[in-house]
């Protein structure tokens, strides 16, 4: 095996990203993945009947705020961006519903209906965002796509005092960030199908509402919308990402190795300088050298795995072993279906029938904030809330004609202790005995919402938290993010203290970066692949490149217009597209 300048250990899309950079600003890079494919969470597979492709991770892509999606050019790629007008919804048994839409006229109109007060907040935070653009995207460049830093702290606290003073509270971004989520809500909104569906949207975006500081970030953040939100699917689905990353690699010349789990990360005269692979691999026991290493694999398999005790040091170890990865831990349903999902409320705003993913469940904020303590508190929720999803609104490729698919999300803790009335034993290894009485209570709960739905189904399949561990190890308990996002585990602190010695992604071993488990999370938006990239290159004095120069959030502001939207909704609803979605 030849050595290269750059090994990246893991072919997730982050890890992708990382490598797609720094081959293309001229790295000899080899990426080593441990499946047969890259993009563990980034899977589109037929999972039963042919025709049927179902996204069993990464679905509500936010790849359009990457800079990648201009400096890699992922569109030239195959990477075409899906949509719907609708943007994000929360059907609710009163009848009524609650609309994101691209057309903020839409929204309002919507949101009027259900509060004048909060149609007012929401007016107020537009007209916030029209006067302040420019310091809003800056701020949000440096916070999502920058090094943690108490500069951009400060510079994100004075915003929020602007944008606070602006909607005529009494407080300071300070204040905010010292409530919890579901306290901001109650501050900010009156009616509960606000508060819900904003607690649901900073939720599904991995910070959940019950913490302070990252629960109240986010409150504040989807309440200062207002207007259009860059998530999207892809056309065959969110697999095509990883398609086109692959792509981006190999083109600028690096190199994939996949079936090659690397079982030790080498290292000598205090510097990591290359891997070793496991006996089982497509080159078994192979050692291979690099200038630089970049895991992306998550913190626990690195620390306290991929490298000796003696480099990590007891000390960092240690906070490494109490690193958390129990929340944004998910069930799944998924369903083939031989038509469209009509929501009960479909009567009341025929808008929800353009959107292809929201929430159900949690009528009331204090029903989330229930729901929230039992996750963290190892307790099954008996009422089942969760994201729904329904794809092929955006994309019809995704199922044969007529047909769609569907899966829904629900927050559960991987080692679960209570369900209902049940104590439950066995921790992970409890949940191929829960797997399908819980997917019957969720194929129950989407009935309530979407009656006639059962007659749809076709085939039903079942994801839970064990499953993601043994379709991709590094994904601890199931986690999502890389590790579970919570105050003392984010931004400046995250993974833990110590790990992290400069910028994002430079560790305490001199050539070893992180792509996975720093800030912000590992998720679509590419930030953790694009921070790690950008510190390797700069430390290998090949960051100045003509072609890296593109902003976070300037394709999307560019293009947004342009993205194919409702390509897989039903001509019924398709009719009400022009009258501005606000029914009867």
């Amino acid at each position: 095996m030849k050595d290269y300048d750059v090994i990246v250990i893991g072919g997730g899309i982050n890890g992708l990203t990382a490598a797609a950079y720094l081959a293309k600003a001229g790295l000899s890079v080899g990426v080593f993945e441990a499946r047969g494919q890259c993009g563990a969470h980034c899977d589109t597979v037929e999972l039963g009947r042919p025709g049927f492709l179902h996204n069993m991770h990464a679905t509500w892509l936010a790849t359009g705020y990457s800079p990648a999606m201009q400096d890699l050019d992922l569109p030239s790629l195959g990477f075409e961006l899906r949509g719907t007008d609708i943007t994000y919804s929360k059907p609710f048994l009163s009848g009524k519903n609650l609309l994101h839409a691209m057309d903020v006229s839409k929204t309002q109109a919507n949101w009027q209906r259900i509060s004048e007060r909060d149609a007012s907040t929401q007016l107020k935070a537009l007209e916030f965002n029209a006067v302040n653009l420019d310091e809003m995207l800056e701020v949000n460049r440096r916070f999502w796509y920058g090094p943690p830093s108490e500069a951009t702290l400060d510079r994100m606290f004075k915003l929020l005092d602007d944008f606070l003073a602006h909607q005529g509270h009494p407080y300071s971004g300070a204040d905010l960030l010292n409530m919890t989520g579901f306290e901001v809500l109650d501050i900010l909104f009156e009616s509960d199908e606000v508060k819900t569906t904003t607690a649901a949207c900073g939720w599904i975006s991995g910070l959940p509402p019950i913490y302070r500081e990252i629960g109240a970030l986010a409150a504040v953040f989807m309440a200062g919308i207002g207007g259009p939100m860059g998530v999207h699917n892809a056309r065959g689905g969110s697999h095509s990402l990883t398609h086109a990353l692959v792509k981006a690699t190999v083109q600028a010349g690096g190199e994939i190795w996949t079936t090659c789990p690397v079982e030790k990360i080498v290292v000598e005269d205090g510097k990591a300088c290359g891997i070793r692979l496991a006996e089982h691999a497509l080159l078994p026991g192979g050692e291979i050298r690099a200038k630089t290493i970049v895991s992306n694999v998550s913190a626990a398999p690195t620390f306290l795995h991929l490298l000796d005790e003696d480099v990590v040091g007891t000390a960092i170890r240690s906070r490494v072993k109490t690193f958390r990865y129990d929340e944004q831990v998910l069930f799944g349903a998924y369903y083939s279906l031989s038509g469209d999902v009509e929501f009960a409320t479909s009567g009341w705003d025929p808008g929800i029938q353009r959107c292809m993913m929201g929430y159900l469940g949690g009528e009331t904020l204090d029903d989330m904030r229930r729901h929230n303590v039992n996750l963290i508190s190892g307790v099954i929720d008996d009422e089942v809330m969760g994201n729904w999803f329904v794809p092929t609104r955006a994309d019809p490729t995704q199922a044969p004609a007529g047909c769609h698919t569907a899966f829904l999300w629900v927050d559960v803790p991987p080692n679960p202790r209570r369900w209902g009335s049940e104590a439950i034993r066995g921790g992970i290894d409890a949940w191929p005995d829960l797997a399908e009485p819980f997917a019957d209570a969720v194929t129950d709960r989407i009935e309530e919402y979407a009656p006639g739905f059962k007659d749809l189904i076709l085939e039903r399949f079942v994801m839970t938290p064990l499953d993601q561990v043994r379709n991709n190890p590094s994904s601890v308990m199931g986690n999502i993010m890389g590790g579970s996002v919570t105050p003392e585990q984010f931004y400046l602190n995250r993974p833990v203290p110590g790990v992290i010695t400069s910028g994002a992604s430079r560790t305490f071993l001199p050539g070893l970066y992180l792509s996975q488990s720093i800030h912000p999370m590992g998720a679509s938006w590419l930030a953790t692949g694009y921070l790690a990239a950008s510190e390797v290159a700069e430390d290998m004095g090949c960051r100045d490149q003509s072609w890296w120069t593109h902003r976070p959030w300037d394709w999307f502001m560019q293009n947004m217009l342009e993205v194919p939207m409702n390509l897989g909704v039903s001509p019924k609803w398709l009719a009400d597209e022009s009258s501005g979605g606000s029914g009867t």
